[in-house]
């Protein structure tokens, strides 16, 4: 009896396993699946918000009326320097939403981010960081929830790419799949070995892997080799690393703008070394844009690439204090760079405007902090 028990077990762990091969699709034979389409228009505004970071010992109330200040700040600088009729037309949520967050704070985040899409008429799209699967739910509670929120973008098939958040915006004349592709936005999951369940507390970091870059070469293919593309994710790749030293210890003449306090968190480790853009530039890269690293908002031109890393969006977990008066040559260095003359906290928002369908963009930093005396809000144009 206990052997055909066995017998039975075995089985049936068999039939699941198949069932779970086959329930696994090849992405390259379903590319269009993972193209959502939004209509075009220039001065197409991209609000990056970065690194929320809500947690256990977080105030959703004071977290809430810091996102209120800031949108409406961003809203009123969008309307006085391009028209009455201008928006934020797509917030990107760069990862790191959360950490160590409960269901609560995921219902309340999707919530907050509903309502503020009904009053400012904007989309969202989230990319996962590694913290936000460093939880106190399940993952695919998450994705779930994405999934069903209506003014969410948001695709996470079972397939064979990497990770959970890999989807293609694509703004088109009329924004359908019927008509020309102006701007393609590239999603990519940059990776982080979390578990995927509950209670995850095991940290590591990753990369994007070659099948993804793959993947977003065929998804360029469909849309036309001609469109430009901007990619958004979290974790800096290896191509951040040797921008970084071919400045400071090659010598090279490279534009690069903003502050860089601390490390990338992981790149220039061998073992998480990404092909990305190094590929994707020969494919009408125009941009990547990510976050994770706090301390860190530099933004440089690599090989015809713009790569920046977005402001980290509030004052969860830690960000740096930017002091005028310090002897630190980065700190100096990018004080140079924005020409601001009194202390703030490198904490705000990144705004990326689409001027043409040419390929050609304006991307500005807002440190942002509130103040009793009155708010400090500045801009500072890339």
């Amino acid at each position: 009896m206990k052997k055909g028990l066995v017998c039975i077990i075995l089985v049936a762990v068999a039939l699941f396993s198949l069932a779970g091969c086959a329930a696994t699709t090849r992405s390259s034979d379903h590319l269009e699946d993972y193209v959502f389409t939004v209509q075009y228009h220039d001065q197409f505004n991209i609000l990056q918000l970065t690194d929320i970071h809500w947690n256990v010992n977080t105030s959703t109330k004071s977290s809430m009326d810091y996102l209120d200040k800031l949108l409406k700040e961003v809203n009123d600088h969008i309307v006085a320097t391009q028209g009455a009729s201008a928006k934020i037309d797509l917030i990107e949520l760069t990862g790191d939403m959360f950490m160590l967050a409960n269901s609560y704070h995921l219902s309340t985040f999707i919530n907050y981010f509903e309502e503020k899409a009904e009053e400012y008429g904007f989309l969202y799209a989230p990319v996962w960081g590694n913290h936000d699967r460093h939880s106190l739910y399940n993952p695919n509670e998450l994705a779930n929830r994405f999934k069903n929120a209506p003014h969410c973008i948001y695709y996470e098939p079972s397939d064979d790419l990497y990770g959970r958040s890999n989807y293609i915006i694509n703004l088109t004349e009329d924004g359908t799949k019927n008509s020309a592709v102006a701007w393609m936005i590239v999603h990519l999951d940059s990776g982080a070995a979390f578990s995927e369940t509950e209670l995850s507390v095991s940290r590591d970091y990753d990369d994007i892997r070659p099948e993804q870059t793959d993947w977003f070469i065929k998804e360029h293919a469909l849309a036309g080799e001609d469109v430009p593309a901007i990619a958004y994710y979290h974790i800096p790749q290896d191509e951040n690393e040797k921008a970084w030293k071919a400045v400071t210890e090659n010598g090279a003449d490279m534009k690069n703008k903003f502050f860089k306090l601390e490390g990338f968190a992981d790149n220039g480790n061998e073992e998480y070394a990404s092909d990305f853009i190094d590929r994707a530039k020969g494919h009408n890269l125009k941009a990547a844009f990510m976050g994770h690293a706090h301390n860190v908002d530099w933004t440089v031109e690599y090989e015809g690439v713009v790569i920046g890393l977005g402001v980290k969006t509030g004052d969860e977990l830690y960000f740096a204090h930017i002091d005028v008066n310090s002897d630190d040559q980065w700190m100096k260095a990018g004080l140079d760079s924005v020409g601001i003359t009194e202390n703030f906290d490198l904490i705000g928002a990144s705004l990326v405007t689409l001027t043409s369908r040419d390929g050609s963009f304006e991307l500005e930093h807002l440190y942002f902090n509130e103040r009793e005396n009155g708010n400090f809000a500045v801009w500072v144009k890339w």
